[in-house]
């Protein structure tokens, strides 16, 4: 018996020393596995989070092609109505014989005044805007001395007055033009320069030496989109009244008044010829910029546009664009709670949770197209919280911290809905809120033991 108990003495003096110096390794194996593990997770996460940008990117496009729909709406309801408007004149050509240009010589004063009633027309899912508006063009023609054109270059007895005009199928009544208390009825032809053209021949004459010919011209006129004019008068001056309560003022220059309104609108603008770049004598009708005595349209027109305005389409596409950060973020904040709560979340269940987020992409532009997107966003966005709060809660089987995540989504979304209500300050305002974002990411990655068993 003694010897036996010395025996195993021994052999557990023997033992125990390696059995001390085995344990710090296997403790050190164990943890370089669970930090692989967790290493592997995080890549496998982030692989996911690469593979969930090809949807996100054919979302991108499918809200680009309806936008491109929309424009194709509002072709054919332009195509069947008619197409923007761009009124010139009246201004009065005189014909040049041989192979000279014609010389076109502006009125002394210009006054429009117009009332454009517009409306919506629909296309599919789509709100076109056409109008309807009635003009009256009134002012006076005094030309210079025709001395200088009653030679072998111009024949002044074929002189006409024209007003040019985008697309005649919007005229709805006959135009005649009265001159000094006489009237002449206006026809339809072609000018080398302008176009499409309303004209009739009148006696010059009566319009030369400083005598001052008085006109008006009443236009009944349908268009889409847009109405522009060119300030073709010594002074021109333009009022408009309109129920469209989303006017955009476009051109080289703005209203000197205005008054917008949820009834509608009312402009005015005043150009004198000092504020443009041509004179009062033009030979040379352009796009773009032209000589010394040309006319460029771009350049000088001024106008209003009347349509719906399509932001649906931007704003849903600068969300997309914001479908990573979320995609991320929500990835991480639940790889932190299954790493709190000891609860393995499967790489494909993380799948499912990014596809629940890429979807609410697709039911915020399908509902966009039917009503607000005030509406559409609040929607989209309570069915997305709520299936992947659902679906966090079967998975960890704690309600409470599927609650927690479900804020946390809630948060992020308002943030970002303030963030496309932003234009000046959006960039300031994205730019803080993701610094904020990365801060408590960063102070709750500090919890994290890495290499803890």
């Amino acid at each position: 018996m003694t010897t036996e108990t010395k025996t195993t003495e021994t052999t557990t003096a023997v033992t125990t020393p390696q059995a001390e110096q085995t344990r710090p390794a296997t403790q050190e194996k164990s943890r370089m596995k669970r930090s692989d593990r967790m290493l592997l997770k995080l890549l496998l996460i982030g692989l996911i989070s690469l593979i969930l940008l090809i949807p996100q990117q054919i979302i991108l496009h499918v809200v680009n092609e309806r936008n491109a729909t929309q424009v194709e709406a509002e072709k054919d309801v332009e195509q069947m109505w008619s197409a923007p408007q761009r009124v010139i004149g009246p201004v009065v050509r005189i014909p040049s014989k041989n192979y000279h240009k014609d010389v076109y010589l502006l009125p002394e004063s210009l006054q429009v005044k117009g009332d454009v009633k517009t409306e919506k027309r629909h296309r599919g899912n789509f709100d076109v805007t056409v109008y309807t508006a009635d003009l009256t063009l009134d002012g006076s023609l005094q030309l210079p001395n025709l001395s200088e054109y009653v030679d072998s270059v111009y024949d002044i007895s074929k002189a006409e007055v024209l007003i040019s005009l985008s697309d005649f199928r919007g005229l709805s009544e006959n135009v005649v033009l009265r001159l000094n208390g006489n009237e002449y009825t206006m026809r339809s032809d072609k000018d080398e320069e302008l176009g499409s053209v309303l004209c009739c021949r009148v006696p010059v004459r009566e319009m030369q030496d400083s005598v001052s010919a008085t006109y008006s011209v009443q236009l009944s006129l349908k268009g889409s989109e847009s109405l522009m004019f060119l300030p073709v008068g010594n002074s021109t001056s333009v009022q408009l009244t309109s129920n469209c309560a989303t006017p955009s003022f476009q051109g080289n220059f703005l209203p000197n008044e205005r008054t917008v309104s949820d009834s509608g609108f009312t402009s005015t603008w005043k150009v004198l010829a000092l504020n443009r770049d041509f004179g009062q004598s033009v030979t040379q009708w352009v796009y773009g910029d032209g000589g010394s005595h040309s006319v460029s349209m771009k350049k000088n027109e001024f106008g209003v546009m009347m349509r719906v305005p399509v932001l649906q389409y931007q704003q849903t596409t600068r969300t997309v664009k914001y479908a990573y950060l979320f995609i991320f973020l929500t990835f991480a904040t639940v790889f932190f709670v299954e790493y709190r709560r000891q609860t393995p979340i499967h790489p494909v269940q993380y799948l499912l949770i990014g596809a629940a987020l890429l979807v609410f992409y697709t039911l915020l532009l399908s509902f966009s197209e039917h009503i607000p997107f005030l509406w559409s966003y609040l929607i989209a966005m309570l069915m997305t919280i709520v299936l992947i709060t659902g679906y966090l809660a079967g998975i960890l089987k704690i309600r409470k911290t599927a609650l927690m995540v479900g804020a946390l989504l809630l948060l992020l979304y308002v943030f970002m809905y303030v963030l496309l209500q932003m234009e000046t300050y959006a960039l300031l305002f994205g730019s803080l809120g993701i610094f904020v974002i990365l801060a408590v990411l960063m102070f709750v990655s500090l919890k994290v033991k890495w290499y803890k068993e």
